[in-house]
């Protein structure tokens, strides 16, 4: 059974794979300019190779805190059905019957 945690880790390292490969293209791109000597593209490339620096960095620190967020909330939910098993109960019971009445009616 996939946890919280897992879930999370799973779609933040999808989404960083994203992320990482459009930052690598640009990076790419930035190399393949190296070769123009205008004075310019130059100055744009400077200015590309800092905000790539940055945004790889702000990626990391984005991708570990909502990782961290998602382990305290797996956390304090399974805290929670611990103490609160029967309430639990309660509640998954009329989520079951109120999707129930709901999928039992028709639309003519």
């Amino acid at each position: 059974m996939q946890t919280v945690s897992d879930t999370a880790k799973g779609a933040s390292d999808f989404a960083n794979g994203q992320v990482n490969s459009f930052l690598d293209n640009v990076e790419d791109l930035t190399k393949a300019l190296k070769d123009v000597d205008s004075p310019d593209i130059a100055k744009l490339r400077a200015k590309v190779k800092i905000a790539l620096a940055a945004a790889k960095s702000a990626v990391t620190d984005t991708a570990s805190q909502l990782r961290n967020q998602a382990q305290q909330v797996g956390r304090q939910t399974d805290t929670f059905v611990r103490d609160n098993p029967w309430q639990v109960i309660g509640i998954a019971a009329l989520v079951g019957l109120a999707v129930g009445i709901f999928a039992s009616r028709r639309y003519d």
